[in-house]
């Protein structure tokens, strides 16, 4: 009836229960796991009183908080519920605890937009199809950082939110209507108008880049941004890792490295790995996801393991500090606080040392994790290996996202055009 979820975030435990057909996520306000499992029990317990009508719920409270709390709160009737646009984003944002880190931010942008030009004072109930249309179009004609227009498909995950928002109030009984994005008539087509999205920039070689920089007109900024899309040959993944080895200040960084190389796991979810993961034996890294299935707060993916994968974490483990976390840190580092006990690092942390071990080198370039990610599809696809499987490996669910690693290196291009007849 009730069940816990360590939120990541914070480091307290969740408990999450039904009632009335609404999911509801409450936290626990404490990092023990046995003071967790007491409010647990209470939360069933006052579950199955419910059940049997040995309690009923007062009018006007609501059933989550009065539930969570034994049956003593009953908390602001449904009609003193926050209405005001803001109120309601910021109470969305603090119920998603069992979302993905990189979904959360992206979320608090959509949010701060929409807050932005939606009025944070507006009651949310008076958010018509019209407001929204003006939204669109306000936002088509902001331009962004890099110079350019703001994309439809930007939009459409800002208007993503904005619904998931709405039908977050509307199952709490903030708001009594279908969210105005939606089709009246056919609730899962939109009502309003989204401009056409252009395809997906596709990735480039370090080549490509720099023969589109050395062209010029491009301002810094949009320079920059190029490098986004950098993917890396085989002998040049290998380069990467050579330098990181010889160059890392700290032991965990060239396990850490190697892992997305040779893995494409995001940063995320390098930083959520354990040691257990790596089954030896079987040859097979486990990677913890948080992203592929929205019902479920956590699923996992296998990615067999290469020799020299094997070789580098099996090395890394017999130096590790202790804990359970694949990559941590010793507890005593240069210029930084002791810390009390092994910890898996942040993901700010693991940003941090990726960017410090390639300054002051060629591979500056390289602006994260997602690059060797981006290598790593490249190098699969271009390989031979079966789309279906690439996806299995990468935690891929778009057809959109699967086909961004579906191109050829340029020098591949060019032994195939040599078979052309004329």
């Amino acid at each position: 009836m009730a069940s816990l979820h360590l939120d990541e975030r914070t480091g307290n435990w969740i408990v999450m229960f039904r009632w009335g057909g609404i999911q509801y996520r409450k936290s626990t306000e404490t990092k023990s796991e046995s003071e967790a499992r007491n409010v647990e029990a209470r939360v069933e317990e006052a579950i199955r009183l419910l059940k049997r009508g040995r309690l009923t719920i007062p009018q006007g409270a609501d059933p989550g908080v009065w539930i969570f709390s034994d049956g003593k709160l009953t908390a602001k009737p449904v009609a003193t519920a926050p209405s005001r646009f803001g109120e309601v984003c910021d109470a969305y944002y603090a119920d998603q605890v069992d979302k993905a880190d990189t979904t959360l931010v992206g979320e608090s942008t959509h949010i701060n937009h929409l807050k932005r030009l939606l009025g944070e004072d507006t009651v949310l109930g008076s958010l018509t199809l019209e407001v929204i249309q003006d939204y669109v179009n306000t936002r088509r004609k902001k331009s962004n950082r890099f110079g350019g227009k703001v994309s439809g498909k930007t939009i459409k995950k800002e208007l993503t939110t904005f619904m998931q928002i709405w039908d977050w109030a509307r199952q709490r009984g903030y708001v009594d209507c279908i969210c105005p994005i939606k089709d009246q008539n056919h609730p899962r087509k939109w009502a309003v108008k989204i401009p056409k999205s252009e395809q997906s920039q596709k990735f480039m070689t370090w080549e490509e880049i720099e023969r589109r920089i050395a062209r010029g007109g491009l301002t810094a900024i949009a320079e920059k941004e190029l490098w986004k899309f950098l993917y890396l040959d085989e002998t040049q993944v290998v380069e990467l890792l050579e330098h990181v080895k010889t160059t890392a200040r700290h032991p965990f960084i060239y396990p850490m490295i190697a892992f997305a190389a040779y893995t494409g796991a995001r940063r995320s979810e390098i930083c959520r790995s354990v040691i257990d993961d790596f089954r030896f034996d079987e040859e097979v890294v486990v990677i913890r996801e948080k992203k592929r299935q929205k019902a479920m707060a956590g699923t996992i993916r296998e990615v067999p393991m290469r020799p020299l994968l094997k070789q580098i974490m099996q090395d890394w483990f017999k130096a590790h500090p202790g804990g359970q976390a694949t990559i941590a840190a010793p507890l005593k580092m240069p210029r930084r606080k002791s810390r009390a006990a092994t910890e898996a690092l942040t993901r700010e942390e693991a940003h941090h040392h990726f960017r410090e071990t390639l300054a002051n080198s060629k591979w500056k370039v390289v602006r994260g994790f997602h690059v060797l990610r981006h290598s790593f599809g490249a190098i699969c696809t271009r390989a031979g290996i079966p789309p279906n499987v690439i996806a299995k490996w990468m935690g891929h669910t778009t057809d959109e996202m699967q086909r961004l690693y579906q191109h050829l290196f340029p020098q591949d291009e060019k032994s195939w055009m040599k078979k052309f007849p004329l």
